[in-house]
């Protein structure tokens, strides 16, 4: 392993804790959520980088705010036309 693969992998590693220590302190689920889905990303990249994988192949980490956001559709009950026929 060559120490550019050595202080990349370490590097990784840095970012994977900074982005758990940063998850101790959102306040929402859902940040904490992407946030150590972050880190576990950095953590595998930092386990491709020492055993010597072609990065180049992996997938992309997603960007933030690459992700759709979920929709959701709402019904309303409409009240029911008594004049009307059935």
């Amino acid at each position: 392993m060559t120490a550019v693969t050595r202080s990349k992998a370490q590097e990784y590693r840095e970012l994977a804790r900074e982005c758990r220590r940063l998850a101790g302190t959102v306040s929402t689920e859902d940040g904490r959520t992407h946030l150590a889905a972050m880190a576990e990303v950095w953590e595998r990249l930092a386990d491709q980088q020492e055993q010597g994988s072609d990065l180049s192949e992996a997938p992309a980490p997603p960007s933030p705010g690459s992700e759709q956001p979920v929709v959701q559709q709402q019904q309303q009950v409409q009240p029911k036309d008594e004049n009307k026929d059935d």
